[in-house]
């Protein structure tokens, strides 16, 4: 019969764990009350107290108070879980190279940080409330983690301080069969020697001048295989050139003809007014024949009786 009655248990659980205890709308606590077919009565924060107790049936309430120990340790765990993962560094790295550790599309410092579990925080630029400076980043995480993404995020500011630039002359004329098709046939070049290759501009001083930049020798093993290819393409530039001039109609600048007059009709009635009329008395625009008779002044156009 005593098994039957209700007994209430209290069972010690930190203040600051309560409200993971309850969840979220109280889903969690509901939850173990089903489970445990108890009541379970979580002191009001007010009072801040560590004590929760159960009521219910011996056995049903001796479960719940282990469930609730359970989920207590389970928390102190993720707690403490949560203060090692916030272990915090700043490594000074100069804002020049802050673009290379962050890498196209955030490919490089993404990889760091799934690599190494951690959040890598770089200054706003130009930040109102900005704390930090410019050149500090930061690093969350597992302390072992943390230590392990500066030194990766250093070992890339170390190459990038051991670069150099090398400038060689490429033909301009293969220079748009050297970048490829929207660029992928200069990014492969870039990819497989680890080098950055940049051309002029079309306002460039030197529009044949290219500049190479990498380790030393990567940049030097990019440099001869850009010769090589500069070689190849020219032959072919040369060959085409040649076969156009061949092809390639001659110009004759011709004068420019005047327009053709057509049939013209000199001395018509219509131009009297333009040239003087006729001398009637005239003996050589009128010869005589037989007498020579004295006619009168008389105007173009048909005869009036």
């Amino acid at each position: 019969v005593q098994a039957l009655v209700p007994i209430v248990v209290e069972v010690e659980v930190p203040y600051d764990f309560h409200r993971y205890i309850i969840g979220q709308k109280g889903t969690g606590i509901r939850k173990m009350m089903e489970e445990y077919e108890v009541n379970i009565a979580i002191p009001p924060s007010d009072m801040q107290s560590d004590v929760i107790k159960v009521t219910g049936l011996l056995p049903n309430a001796e479960r719940a108070k282990a469930g609730l120990l359970s989920r207590a340790k389970e928390l102190l765990a993720e707690q403490e879980d949560r203060a090692l993962r916030g272990f915090k560094l700043t490594v000074s790295v100069d804002s020049k190279y802050h673009p290379k550790i962050i890498g196209r599309k955030g490919a490089v410092i993404s990889q760091i940080r799934k690599d190494y579990d951690v959040n890598i925080q770089f200054p706003e630029k130009d930040g109102e409330n900005q704390i930090l400076p410019q050149d500090a980043i930061t690093i969350t995480g597992y302390e072992r983690n943390a230590e392990s993404a500066r030194e990766a995020i250093l070992k890339i500011v170390g190459e990038f301080e051991e670069m150099v630039n090398r400038d060689v002359t490429l033909d301009r004329r293969v220079h748009s069969r050297l970048i490829g098709a929207r660029g992928k046939a200069i990014r492969k070049i870039m990819d497989e020697y680890k080098v950055e290759i940049h051309f002029p501009q079309p306002t460039s001083d030197d529009p044949d001048l290219v500049t190479v930049t990498g380790l030393p020798e990567n940049v030097d093993n990019a440099v001869d295989y850009l010769l090589n290819l500069e070689e190849e393409y020219l032959m072919d530039v040369v060959e085409s050139e040649e076969a156009q001039s061949y092809v390639k109609p001659s110009r004759h600048v011709e004068a420019p003809k005047a327009p053709a007059k057509g049939f013209v009709v000199r001395d018509a009635p219509w131009d009297q007014s333009a040239s003087q009329a006729p001398d009637m008395t005239s003996s050589e625009e009128f010869p005589s024949f037989g007498a020579a008779i004295a006619p009168k002044s008389t105007v173009w156009g048909p005869k009036k009786f």
